[in-house]
């Protein structure tokens, strides 16, 4: 628990800047994962790192019985107020506080990136999902010319843990877990900042970041920021950050 206290503390302290910068523009993902799950009449699903709850809101429209475990107390707050009677609870990927076999669908998006033991999370993703049921997994995919990408990690591996959107890499992780790999595809939708500062608040807004600032100091994490932005700006001031994201759907054996 003490993991999750850190790190609800660190994304807690901008959680109005991820809601309204960054979190809404994950959509298209979060859309494609659902469709690959569908149908979600009468599912039993828990959103592992569901922040404010737009991915629990949209399997809620499609019938499923929706549960989510997130770090920061502060966006399963927002998360509450939108959906009073989800059960929302604090915690981290590789400590689910739920029974085994709780759910038929289990989703991550992007909440792998942050766990302190990756093969201890997915593993924790498996044993909460029953015997046929899914586990769907969120993540980027192509590196190249994504600007997000680079500034975490040129800030420095302390932000984040080991990458696993290298090829094949996620799906051996299913398969020593014991998954079967169902469904996957790519997804390429870029992030568009109307200028320099708008692209600051959004990077600043991850929790791993303020763990970056805590360590290296504002002015050290501006300069990585402005030498990975600043020459992508356009004539207009915009930014635009090229994003490919990829999901992959796998079952648990019977």
């Amino acid at each position: 628990m003490a993991s999750a206290l850190i790190q609800g503390s660190l994304w807690d302290r901008r959680a109005r800047d991820w809601t309204c910068l960054q979190e809404a523009r994950h959509r298209p993902l979060r859309r494609a994962l659902l469709g690959a799950l569908a149908p979600l009449s009468g599912v039993r699903l828990l959103d592992v790192g569901c922040g404010v709850g737009l991915l629990l809101r949209e399997a809620a429209d499609r019938g499923a019985w929706i549960a989510g475990v997130d770090a920061a107390a502060e966006l399963l707050e927002v998360a509450r107020w939108a959906l009073p009677d989800a059960d929302l609870r604090v915690g981290m990927p590789e400590a689910l506080p739920y029974d085994n076999g709780r759910f038929d669908v289990v989703t991550a998006c992007h909440a792998l990136r942050y766990a302190d033991d990756q093969p201890a999370a997915l593993a924790e993703l498996v044993r909460v999902v029953r015997p046929g049921g899914r586990v769907a997994i969120g993540q980027w995919a192509d590196p190249d010319g994504c600007l997000t990408r680079d500034f975490l990690d040129r800030i420095g591996p302390a932000v984040a843990g080991p990458d696993l959107s290298a090829r094949g890499a996620l799906e051996a992780h299913l398969h020593d877990a014991g998954m079967i790999r169902i469904d996957g595809s790519e997804l390429d939708f870029p992030f568009t900042y109307p200028d320099l500062a708008t692209a600051w608040s959004a990077m600043v807004a991850r929790g791993c970041v303020g763990d970056a600032l805590d360590i290296a100091g504002k002015d050290a994490v501006y300069e990585v920021f402005l030498d990975v932005f600043a020459p992508a700006v356009r004539a207009d001031g915009s930014i635009h950050d090229e994003n490919v994201f990829r999901y992959i759907v796998a079952g648990k054996p019977v």
